[in-house]
């Protein structure tokens, strides 16, 4: 009875509207209607159009079902969710009553904005459902294309033609039930005619609240014949012209990282042409004119999209098409500074956007998680001592909060020293991502990775053996430049750069000695993955490796030996320590680069690359200084366990 009442209440009021519109002399059901129908106009002409430019679709390969690193779902007519039984028609309103089940076509017709389609299941945590139920829904489905022919009135000399795909789940940071993208041609022409025998002069692709356009016979446009091939990113459904992962930091762009790299699966499209509006609630395009949502009621961000019509571009495909951008910011592969918090910004976004999720969902559990952590934080922090202690001798037992600010003090009262001591990191890492994409070039080498996959051992094992490896010999070097340093102020309080570059450079051979058979073992045991907790093991156990070649003259074995008789017993005491010191440089740089990310969205990324070289430079002697304080510390805890006199080779310490 509520739905035949409603049915009875909205036709009168269609009778109503069409009655006023005819007096007023008005001659369409929608307000916004453009000044003639190409496709109801043209209908043959129309199709023929948009079939030969019908796009292919490249949908990122999924691994296995649910898998949200790949593409699930694929364009699809809207049909699938009306007169489905599953689907709920939801007014706004206390507790938002269901108006009815299964909606049509023409239920949906001339609704308002007060109205909104509720799909099976939580979007904001979608688990598996959506991804069954598409396949339930569309499973067999060829993939389908809407096509709009539109000219835009102050621009009679120009035609566009819009692919509009729907898709039935946008997972990605923004999580919403539907979703509307697309891309759209332009030519110059004054009819459809014309365009037939003409071709287009540039093509635009949707990307959130913007999009990326490029010339048609540009070499950035992929084409098969005349059809466009769009690179569709996995979760967000942006439109991209190529295979790569792809940054935003605006509503323009979105805010987070796009990914359209492959392996892809390639769809050719099947073509529906849309009128520009509809006036009959019996047509079956008359879900044009629904300006309710087309997804489940959330807030901001999570709300179901609106449909065609409600967005601009729809009459004004001139207007949108110029505020286009010409590129988009593509994220390089290797191993550099630039990519680690290129790809911690991408993790911190869609890290927030989890959070707010959850806060969302279940704001009690993040209060108590925030709360814990806090109080986990306040009880490290005063469960040590704070006070500034004495620098000399090296040897000497000291808290951790005693390391953490005698570090600062030394680094800040000898910065232009130790600053220098961290230059031998910029060519490091630069030479990290050098080797990391000769790599691929490789004949034999490059078919291997590429065979490999992403997530594979073949890849960590190249990854640790090349990037690790010269950012190890890197800060084996500031480590053991900072030590020696420290050693010679501790006697003479004088900056004394040169000698500490000399004195390790002369160290060169059982720094060097030292350094392979420390870095060998732990690669080795990480690489074997059932080694790895050895591996972490003997890696904070060697961590003082480079202090004792340096400050008692042993190397190799002997030297590995030592440092790790410094680490027993203080092992987890070493380990949260060596992670606190390093956090700062790491954290700093991801920092800078982050605001940098945000305020610059122009800024070159081989310079922004260098610039978190650099922050990371200046940083690691501050790092190296706190480590070789924290050596100075578990050799007097040593010393006074085992009552024992400075031996000579300790002497200087």
């Amino acid at each position: 009875m509520l739905v035949t009442a409603r049915k009875s209440k909205v036709a009168w009021r269609r009778v109503l509207l069409v009655a006023l519109l005819v007096g007023f002399g008005a001659s369409g059901f929608s307000t916004n209607a453009s000044a003639k129908d190409l496709a109801r106009d043209f209908p043959d002409e129309a199709q023929e159009l948009a079939e030969r430019y019908a796009p292919i679709i490249m949908l990122k390969a999924q691994e296995a079902a649910c898998d949200r690193d790949g593409e699930p779902y694929a364009p699809t007519a809207a049909d699938i969710v009306l007169d489905n039984s599953d689907v709920l028609l939801r007014q706004v309103g206390e507790g938002n009553p269901v108006v009815m089940r299964g909606p049509g076509a023409d239920d949906l017709a001339g609704l308002g904005e007060g109205f909104f389609l509720d799909f099976p299941g939580n979007s904001l945590e979608p688990g598996c459902i959506y991804e069954r139920d598409f396949q339930r829904y569309a499973g067999g489905r060829a993939v389908t294309v809407y096509a709009h022919l539109v000219q835009q009135e102050d621009r009679p000399d120009q035609l566009a033609l819009q692919y509009w795909f729907y898709w039935y789940y946008n997972d990605w940071n923004n999580k919403h039930e539907s979703d509307w993208e697309g891309i759209q041609l332009l030519f110059d022409a004054s009819s459809i005619g014309e365009a037939l025998e003409t071709e287009p002069t540039s093509i635009g692709y949707a990307q959130h609240e913007g999009g990326e356009r490029a010339d048609w016979r540009s070499s950035k446009s992929e084409r098969d014949g005349t059809h466009p091939v769009v690179y569709s990113s996995a979760g967000s459904h942006a439109s991209y012209f190529g295979s790569s992962v792809y940054m935003g930091r605006s509503a323009s762009e979105g805010f987070g990282c796009d990914s359209t790299d492959g392996p892809s699966n390639r769809h050719a499209s099947e073509v529906v042409v849309l009128p520009d509006e509809v006036d009959d609630p019996q047509d079956p395009f008359a879900w044009l004119s629904y300006e309710g949502r087309w997804g489940e009621r959330q807030k901001g961000a999570f709300n179901g999209p609106t449909g065609p019509l409600a967005k601009e571009r729809w009459l004004e495909p001139i207007t949108w098409h110029d505020a286009l951008r010409s590129s988009s910011v593509v994220i390089p592969a290797g191993d550099s500074v630039g990519d680690q918090v290129i790809g911690t910004f991408c993790g911190s976004v869609e890290w927030g956007s989890s959070q707010l999720i959850t806060l969302t969902t279940s704001p009690v559990r993040l209060l108590i998680v925030a709360f814990v952590l806090s109080v986990l934080a306040r009880w490290l922090i005063r469960r040590t001592k704070w006070g500034l202690v004495a620098d000399r001798p090296l040897a000497m037992r000291r808290r951790a909060g005693q390391i953490i600010r005698l570090a600062y003090w030394r680094y800040r009262s000898s910065w232009r020293v130790l600053v220098r001591f961290g230059v031998v990191y910029i060519p490091a890492l630069f030479l990290a991502g050098l080797l990391g994409g000769l790599m691929t070039l490789v004949p034999l080498l490059g078919d291997l990775l590429e065979l490999s996959g992403e997530r594979s051992g073949t890849r960590l094992m190249f990854a640790l053996s090349a990037g690790c490896l010269t950012a190890f010999v890197a800060a084996y070097a500031v480590h053991a430049m900072v030590a020696e340093h420290l050693r010679s102020t501790s006697v003479e309080p004088d900056d004394h750069e040169p000698d500490a570059v000399r004195r390790t450079w002369e160290r060169r051979a059982p720094l060097a000695s030292t350094g392979i058979r420390a870095y060998g073992i732990v690669i080795v045991l990480m690489i074997s993955i059932i080694g790895i907790p050895w591996g972490v093991r003997q890696l904070v156990r060697y961590q003082f490796s480079a202090q004792v070649v340096v400050l008692e003259s042993l190397d190799g074995t002997r030297a590995l030996q030592r440092s790790s008789d410094l680490v027993r017993g203080r092992w987890w005491h070493t380990a949260l320590m060596i992670a606190i010191f390093n956090a700062l440089p790491l954290a700093t740089s991801f920092i800078v680069g982050l605001l940098l990310l945000l305020a610059v969205a122009g800024l070159p990324l081989w310079l922004f690359s260098t610039v978190m070289a650099l922050v990371y430079a200046v940083l690691v002697p501050l790092t190296a200084t706190a480590q070789t304080m924290l050596y100075g510390d578990a050799v007097a805890e040593l010393q006074e366990s085992r009552r024992f006199e400075v031996t000579p080779a300790t002497a200087g310490v």
